[in-house]
């Protein structure tokens, strides 16, 4: 049985995305193998990353500065959770948000795509990118199918959780400080130099201010809601064909973190597909190779 550290030495990772867990539930052997033997780049994958993009900017801008190392992407991603929760309690709209958290002592993040104020509560809006004229589960990909949504549901589900521990200060940013050794990093010169031509005050480029600021605009946005919506749009045009309500219950979900978390803690290997859904191996690329549970 591999201890808990094992299992990410193995995959290369010193944490979990919420994405990761999403996949355990399509694949978790693919999901594994994925790290082991590295996952494609897929034209579809930029299609989505284009419009997840454009739906950022709709919100607020980027911070336009070139991070050089791993403390400098750090204040990027918090700078710009800053204008993105200062969206969402200003204007009720806040996009690509990045959350923190912990889940039987692992790190866990996430980037949620899109947090809406809606009857004084905030609503957490996972987009999912598909083509039209593609086929999805053997038919047409507007009738989306339970298999398919399941992941989507799962990874939706993660972002409540996160978000709701952060807002509940379950999460703190002490945690956040200590796990992530925000206090021995410091900016890189090149850095500092870009956020003074952009205006950003003194005062600010530093990473403790910086997560100072965002976590006090995250205090301040109201309840998340229980009711998460998936919204599935048009990978072409950007325009949303379908929209699946889902509704979070605490207690079922802490059961289904604890089977997922059997992995990660080495309590038990990764799972292939079942028997039922070994259609999905057709579209994989490690089938009758790294994996052959179901190539005879």
């Amino acid at each position: 049985m591999e201890g808990k550290i094992g299992v990410l030495e193995k995959l290369k990772k010193n944490s979990i995305l919420a994405t990761d867990i999403a996949s355990q539930f399509w694949c978790e052997l693919q999901m594994e193998l994925n790290y082991i033997h590295g996952k494609e780049y897929t034209k579809a994958m930029a299609g989505g990353a284009k419009v997840h993009k454009a739906l950022e900017k709709e919100a607020h801008v980027a911070i336009e500065a070139e991070p050089q190392g791993y403390a400098d992407f750090l204040y990027k991603e918090a700078y710009e959770n800053y204008l993105a929760y200062k969206s969402l309690n200003e204007k009720g709209i806040g996009r690509e948000i990045k959350v923190y958290g912990s889940i039987n002592g692992f790190k866990v993040s996430g980037k949620i795509d899109e947090l809406k104020v809606k009857d004084g509560k905030v609503v957490i809006v996972e987009t999912k990118t598909k083509s039209l004229n593609a086929k999805l589960d053997g038919s047409n990909v507007k009738e989306i199918k339970e298999t398919t949504m399941r992941t989507h549901k799962v990874q939706i589900m993660v972002y409540k959780k996160l978000l709701e521990d952060l807002w509940k200060r379950e999460y703190t940013y002490q945690n956040f400080y200590t796990s992530y050794g925000i206090g021995k990093m410091l900016l890189s010169e090149k850095f500092l130099k870009q956020l003074e031509l952009l205006s950003i005050p003194e005062e600010m480029r530093n990473l403790n201010a910086i997560y100072g600021l965002m976590f006090e605009q995250l205090y301040k946005i109201p309840q998340v809601s229980d009711t998460l919506i998936i919204s599935y749009v048009d990978r072409a045009t950007g325009e949303e064909f379908a929209s699946v309500a889902v509704e979070y219950n605490k207690d079922d979900f802490d059961k289904t973190l604890k089977d997922i978390m059997g992995y990660w803690l080495g309590e038990r290997t990764a799972r292939p597909v079942t028997r039922e859904e070994n259609w999905k191996c057709n579209w994989c690329k490690f089938f009758g190779n790294e994996c052959k549970v179901w190539s005879t």
